[in-house]
């Protein structure tokens, strides 16, 4: 089983994409190949849904819900990010199980948005 201490590669702060993509380079290959991951929160005090959509809601992607479910693990993540990241994958899996026509609907409105901030 491979054991990430996500305080000690990003800090305390789980928020930024950049960061959830650091974590999705180190994990994904791993659970292709079947592999069990455990990342640990511990010290982790900010949860923001753009860390867990690039870490982990883009695994959805490759693997199936129970997959990631059976393969990937948290431990020491607040009930609050607990939340967090059960938001991120629920709209992960909705997003993953419609149409590209659709998802390319919701990849313009979200990129309009961005650019319109």
């Amino acid at each position: 089983m491979q054991r990430i201490n996500i305080k000690g590669l990003i800090g305390q702060n789980a928020v930024t994409l950049d960061d959830g993509e650091i974590i999705y380079n180190l994990i994904h290959e791993s659970l292709m190949h079947g592999d069990v991951v455990e990342l640990d929160f511990d010290g982790v005090e900010i949860f923001a849904s753009p860390f867990f959509n690039a870490g982990v809601g883009r695994l959805l992607v490759d693997l199936k819900p129970d997959t990631l479910n059976q393969q990937l693990k948290f431990d020491h993540l607040s009930d609050f990010g607990s939340r967090v990241l059960r938001r991120v994958i629920d709209n992960a899996k909705e997003y993953y199980a419609s149409s590209t026509a659709q998802r390319n609907k919701v990849d313009q409105v979200l990129t309009s948005d961005f650019l319109a901030a």
